[in-house]
């Protein structure tokens, strides 16, 4: 054997030891279910961004929650469909009552709403959101990670149905609740929107035994989107920035707090949070309170990396390109 083929055989043998070492990226990426309440406020649809912009995430669908729920489901079709992604499925969960709130996020047709107005090329499945989640989680037992950003009417639901089923999910995170700290850095916890707007649904969830890590105000009030970052998002110019910009303006407020990417960002990116084991619940009037007497029942997020946690996300959206499929 000639020393030339003893070296071919050894380059060989090395890019076969690599690949054993190294999986593929397909193997390599996470499951995720979103359940969002899209189109109320504006931090839903830059959650979504954020998943549409990270390789290393496998959207297996979303779920839609709160209200109208079928605005909700064309809004994040439109979306899907304007950066090629109209392979993820969309399913909606039932309609619930509104409660009040400023008219413009939490009214019956939030202004965003209309950015999806009469749109058609895309439509949600037909399988209702509840029996969506339990179908994938059985399909993909411990393997799919399930972010709940809006009210969890529709997780609620499914552990009043099938209460077993979510146990089959490799992780839960949500953006739920406020533990030591309120809305603006208040040193009084708050009654956090996604609690308030559905608290018998909040009150199912944190007295459940899933275990669930909690992104709530402590962590996600202070992600505000600069207006330096906003100038760069909206002058990158793809089709998903473009969509982000147009929401925007349809959200009608300066400063947007990014509370609901702060989840998906926990998967991306733990390093950049501090949580803690507790145990939570929720009161009647909307509060959650951690029973440092009772063993601990989830994880709740102390700290965030605020900065670098932005940094990354802005990177995210500003090197995608994702556009409609021809």
């Amino acid at each position: 054997m000639t020393a030339r083929t003893l070296s071919t055989l050894f380059l060989s043998f090395l890019g076969l030891f690599s690949m054993i070492l190294q999986p593929s990226a397909r193997a390599e990426r996470h499951k995720v279910i979103l359940d969002s309440d899209l189109g109320s406020d504006i931090d839903d649809a830059f959650a979504v961004a954020l998943l549409l912009a990270s390789p290393e995430l496998e959207i297996v669908g979303i779920t839609l929650a709160h209200g109208q729920t079928g605005k909700r489901g064309r809004l994040a079709c439109r979306l899907l469909h304007e950066t090629g992604r109209q392979d993820i499925p969309v399913a909606l969960g039932r309609p619930t009552p509104l409660v009040v709130g400023r008219p413009e996020i939490t009214g019956p047709d939030p202004r965003q709403f209309s950015w999806a107005d009469g749109f058609t090329a895309v439509k949600p499945i037909e399988t209702p959101a509840v029996d969506f989640i339990a179908d994938q989680l059985r399909r993909h037992p411990k393997q799919i990670t399930l972010i709940s950003v809006g009210p969890v009417s529709n997780l609620a639901d499914l552990l009043q149905t099938d209460p077993e089923v979510l146990q089959l999910a490799k992780q839960v995170y949500s953006m739920f609740g406020s533990f030591y700290l309120g809305y603006g850095g208040s040193p009084v916890p708050s009654a956090e929107w996604n609690v308030r707007a559905d608290i018998p649904s909040a009150r199912t969830l944190s007295s459940s035994d899933l275990p669930i890590t909690y992104a709530g105000l402590d962590v996600t009030a202070f992600v505000e989107l600069k207006a330096e970052q906003r100038r760069a998002l909206w002058s990158h110019g793809s089709p998903l920035t473009g969509a982000l910009e147009a929401l925007y303006r349809l959200w009608g407020r300066e400063t947007p707090i990014l509370f609901d990417p702060v989840p998906i960002g926990m998967v991306l990116w733990p390093e950049l949070f501090r949580t803690r084991a507790a145990h939570v619940r929720t009161t009647a009037e909307g509060f959650t309170v951690i029973d440092e007497s009772r063993a601990p029942n989830s994880r709740v997020a102390m700290s965030i990396r605020t900065d670098e946690f932005l940094k990354r996300l802005v990177d995210r959206l500003l090197r995608q390109d994702l556009k409609r499929r021809r």
